[in-house]
């Protein structure tokens, strides 16, 4: 089944994006959400398909604040949340996602680990690696999609 590795706002904890890759070895694509694009080399060198998307802390950066890609038959997008008011509610970012027909939105900025299902697409916030040492991966078969979120193990 293939899987998705999810991370976001990691603000400069190279070592819990590393920690999260480390966990998830049967990820086949990589997916960070903004707040820490200098953190991702990790996943550059991993030799995997990888999108990284840039947050409101990623001043500069010339990485998009939002894009789309196909896995598993499935549109997902990625964006960090900051344009879309994430914090407030999903409803700016429930009308983006139907207007492109999106399966699966991945979004951070809350630092909040959150799964939602609205109107036919699934909504994932891996929380914080930084705050919390939150992540997710996110498993996608004909059967369907399944969201999980965890937390890095530090030993």
């Amino acid at each position: 089944m293939p899987r998705i590795l999810v991370c976001s706002d990691s603000h400069g904890r190279a070592d819990l994006l590393a920690l999260a890759y480390d966990q998830q070895p049967k990820a086949e694509a990589l997916v960070f959400l903004g707040d820490g694009l200098s953190d991702t080399g990790i996943f550059s060198s991993s030799g995997k398909t990888h999108y990284l998307v840039r947050g409101n802390c990623d001043a500069g950066a010339q990485i998009p604040a939002t894009q789309g890609f196909l896995f598993g038959g499935k549109n997902i997008m990625c964006t960090h949340g900051h344009r879309y008011y994430v914090k407030h509610s999903l409803d700016e970012l429930l009308r983006h996602a139907k207007q492109h027909a999106f399966d699966l939105v991945l979004y951070g900025h809350t630092h909040v680990p959150r799964v939602d299902y609205i109107d036919g697409i699934y909504f994932f916030n891996p929380g914080s690696l930084w705050q919390d040492k939150s992540y997710g991966f996110v498993d996608v078969s004909p059967a369907g999609i399944v969201c999980q979120n965890l937390r890095a193990r530090v030993y």
